[in-house]
């Protein structure tokens, strides 16, 4: 990267960060490190799989910044509300913009065709969002957002498990395809223990419903809770399986 991208990074992760943090999700996720851990998995892997690493590094930084106005799911949304955040930053490039909005664009999938950053991009979130942190995530989403009640039902369980397993199917690159399996492990060893799974479920809605954000309720349960699973759950927060499973 050159002076100018270097510069723009920071400013760009200060703002992405900010947006985030108070906008997000209503500000509940105030405090979040989802950002900073899908930025680390995103530069990981273009390490592995190459690319650009300025677009790969702020792809990863800005792709949740169409969350600050609701829901993402809606790619032409999401590509038109990251666009006016980046038409901010006069220093970006035309194409540069147009790049990283793909890379936001097309992170929660629904789009036919992908660059490579974007696609790396893609590929980190889901695995942020993939194995334990996963279950953590959706079930505070389930609470807050889906459900909007406690969750304490059989069903309720069936419904993560769904969700959970469907998104391991969503990986682009061959280094990611290699961690998803790995986080999947610890994800088959929650799911198989259905006391533990659903006693766990209903105590992190109950944390949810008391305020406490995904990444909050995660560290409690990984580093207070005797499960084999949780082990995953701590290389997760730390990002430390990035390079531990690769070298099994």
């Amino acid at each position: 990267m050159d002076d100018r991208q270097t510069i723009l990074i920071e400013v760009l992760r200060k703002e992405a960060i900010r947006v985030f943090w108070e906008s997000s999700f209503g500000g509940m996720a105030y405090g979040s490190r989802h950002l900073h851990r899908v930025q680390k998995i995103a530069e990981y892997l273009w390490r592995k799989e190459g690319g650009d690493k300025f677009l790969v590094s702020a792809g990863a930084w800005i792709h949740d910044v169409a969350l600050a106005d609701g829901p993402d799911y809606d790619p032409e949304r999401v590509a038109l509300l990251t666009r006016k955040f980046l038409s901010r930053f006069k220093q970006l490039h035309k194409n540069e913009i147009d790049r990283l909005v793909e890379c936001a664009e097309g992170h929660e999938g629904g789009v036919d065709f992908l660059n490579l950053e974007a696609r790396l991009v893609h590929d980190a979130d889901v695995l942020d969002k993939s194995g334990l942190m996963g279950v953590v995530r959706h079930i505070w989403k389930m609470t807050h957002m889906l459900e909007k009640r406690r969750l304490d039902r059989v069903q309720d369980l069936e419904t993560l498990e769904n969700h959970l397993v469907a998104r391991q199917d969503r990986l682009y690159t061959k280094t990611a395809g290699k961690l998803g399996k790995y986080l999947a492990g610890g994800l088959e060893d929650f799911f198989l223990d259905r006391p533990f799974a659903l006693k766990t479920m209903i105590w992190i809605s109950r944390q949810a419903r008391q305020g406490l954000i995904s990444d909050k309720i995660s560290e409690t349960l990984a580093f207070r809770g005797g499960h084999p699973c949780l082990s995953r759950l701590k290389s997760q927060l730390a990002c430390s399986y990035l390079n531990e499973c690769l070298s099994i």
